[in-house]
């Protein structure tokens, strides 16, 4: 548990530098879909920060609801990229569209992922392993899918 806890937290931290860096670019993206995906993954971002403040402090009250919005957001993901939505100040790689069909089941995982995970946060089931299975998830996506952060 430990173990998961921690991984969980550079997750977490991960998640969170990663949304301050979109911050940083929020100004120079242009209006429409890649835009929009941006803001999507911020909130993202600020739910998986949550989840990993909760594990790491114990209370796993503000679990649930942030894995549902995370559930929520996952849904829309595939939507938010159309092909040729490109911009130099987004993230995203030409291998979304070139490996389309793994870009959208990784999404549609990590909607299934955070439902476990709210799920578990619920009936007191094993958050941590629910927890650490959406977050391998959102690194899978991450590392196949989008451009490293300068910083990281």
């Amino acid at each position: 548990m430990r173990k998961a806890i921690i991984t969980l937290a550079g997750a977490a931290l991960l998640m969170a530098g990663a949304t301050a860096v979109m911050a940083d670019h929020h100004k120079e993206l242009p209006p429409g879909p890649i835009h929009d995906r941006h803001e999507l993954m911020e909130g993202i971002g600020k739910n998986a920060k949550t989840i990993g403040g909760a594990l790491k402090s114990g209370k796993h009250d503000p679990i649930a609801k942030a894995a549902e919005d995370i559930q929520a957001g996952a849904a829309k993901i595939p939507a938010l990229f159309p092909k040729g939505s490109t911009h130099e100040n987004s993230r995203a790689l030409p291998a979304i569209w070139e490996n389309w069909d793994k870009f959208e089941s990784l999404s549609k995982e990590m909607g299934t992922k955070a439902g476990e995970l709210a799920a578990a946060a619920k009936s007191g089931g094993n958050v941590g392993a629910a927890a650490d299975a959406m977050f391998g998830n959102c690194k899978s996506c991450h590392d196949d899918f989008r451009k490293p952060d300068e910083k990281e």
